[in-house]
């Protein structure tokens, strides 16, 4: 394995209610420099609805600082991706830059994700809206989550390896429509991003957030999963693993899992989540004054 492309494993978003009391301490008053004590990397969820400032980044850059190798990738702001009917402005792009750059400077961008929304087919306009993007963004590690299989197409993934990006490979309920490929690379990335597996509440309009999300993958479920990513650990100079169910921390549960079997060895775990997933004492890395002091 030491010879195959470097794996970050890290999780979508650092703060949720209900990890409270469950993956880190109620009196916690910093969730991102806890969980950068266990795992690679976080995916930034809020640049989806807002940029962040150069100055916001620095404040996760100290957060993080006792962890050299921590990274974030970070989602571009929707009004890029889920406003495609209307053109945005330069001055759109330079806002959101900014915070980038930040992170990038400091070695910590593993990249950022561009996520279209379901109905996002290949299509001439959605090709030139795709290449605007590219360019606007160049100079950044750029990771392409599609969800339409018309971007499966070997001529449509050309495209995007034309431009650059690296596809985001998906592990997640799908249709008929979905775009499915379990080990795809278009660039340097391979990205994977895990979801869970709720059929059953994630097409619902009755189902909420966290009916979808509340997905814990079993242990032959993670076996597959690491199929995928060794597959794409061949493939790109480097692998990136986000876990995305994220309800009650199920998310950092299967993150440790797989930074396990990755590493081959045991691994550090906060000691409230073990106690509320006893199957990670399996794989815990005894600390001082004992696996469950806090």
């Amino acid at each position: 394995m030491k010879d195959k492309g470097r794996v970050l494993v890290g999780v979508a978003g650092w703060s949720y209610q209900d990890w409270k009391g469950v993956v880190y301490p109620r009196r916690e008053r910093n969730n991102l420099s806890f969980m950068a004590r266990f795992l690679d990397c976080v995916e930034i969820n809020s640049s989806f609805y807002r940029p962040f400032s150069a100055r916001v980044a620095e404040k996760w850059l100290r957060d993080v600082s006792r962890n050299e190798r921590f990274t974030f990738a970070a989602k571009l702001w929707s009004r890029f991706t889920h406003e495609v009917n209307e053109p945005y402005p330069d001055s759109a792009v330079d806002g959101v830059r900014e915070g980038f750059a930040a992170l990038q400077d400091a070695g910590r961008l593993s990249g950022i994700l561009i996520q279209f929304p379901f109905h996002f087919r290949d299509a001439r306009a959605n090709r030139e809206r795709l290449r605007r993007i590219a360019e606007d963004f160049a100079g950044f590690p750029g990771i392409l989550e599609v969800r339409d299989d018309s971007w499966a197409r070997p001529e449509a993934l050309e495209f995007i390896s034309g431009l650059k990006l690296s596809i985001a490979c998906l592990d997640m309920p799908l249709t008929h429509r979905s775009f499915r490929e379990k080990a795809v690379v278009t660039g340097p990335i391979g990205y994977l991003r895990l979801h869970g597996r709720n059929y059953e509440t994630w097409f619902s309009k009755e189902a909420g957030r966290d009916d979808r999300y509340n997905y814990l993958y079993s242990d032959e479920e993670l076996g597959s999963v690491l199929e995928r990513i060794e597959r794409l650990r061949d493939m790109a100079e480097r692998a990136v693993v986000i876990w995305n169910n994220h309800y009650r921390g199920q998310a950092v549960v299967n993150a440790l899992e797989s930074l396990h079997r990755i590493r081959g060895e045991r691994v550090e775990v906060p000691p409230l989540l073990a106690e509320t997933y006893p199957r990670l004492r399996e794989i815990a890395r005894e600390q001082q004054g004992g696996l469950f002091e806090h």
